[in-house]
């Protein structure tokens, strides 16, 4: 099955296709896979999970920080927060900053993570802040933050 058709039929949950698609990408698939990144739906969720598992095992794929500054599902920014760490200095701080306000707390956390990472403007003020958030896994993430 071709990857978009395993991002159509996805179901939503189960990942074992998800990690063949990952474990079979060329270079010539990155810019379906980015394309995809952006289409929204399960069809974005499952890209940047996909996206994510190839960055994991050493893949050089361009960041789709475009994806990220659009509003994207927070599972997709999820993903894509979670993938900061492997895109390094390719992503602006300004993209992530939104997210550290985000409803869902792991994404708040990723969003963190991300942001310390990048160096962004007020960091110290952020990972404060983050130490009084209501969330435990929001406050793990800062407790770790700081022992780096």
């Amino acid at each position: 099955m071709d990857m978009m058709t395993v991002f159509a039929t996805w179901d939503g949950k189960t990942t074992a296709e998800l990690k063949d698609v990952a474990a079979s990408l060329t270079v010539d698939d990155h810019p379906t896979l980015l394309s995809a990144c952006d289409a929204g739906g399960k069809t974005g969720r499952a890209a940047t999970w996909v996206l994510k598992s190839a960055y994991e095992s050493g893949a050089s794929i361009a960041f789709p920080e475009d994806v990220l500054r659009g509003n994207p599902h927070w599972e997709v920014a999820l993903h894509l927060l979670q993938s900061v760490k492997y895109a390094g200095a390719r992503v602006a701080p300004e993209s992530v900053r939104p997210f550290l306000d985000h409803k869902k707390p792991m994404v708040r956390a990723w969003a963190l993570d991300a942001y310390v990472l990048l160096d962004g403007p007020d960091a110290a003020k952020y990972l404060r802040q983050a130490s009084n958030d209501l969330a435990a896994s929001v406050r793990a993430r800062a407790r770790n933050l700081r022992k780096k």
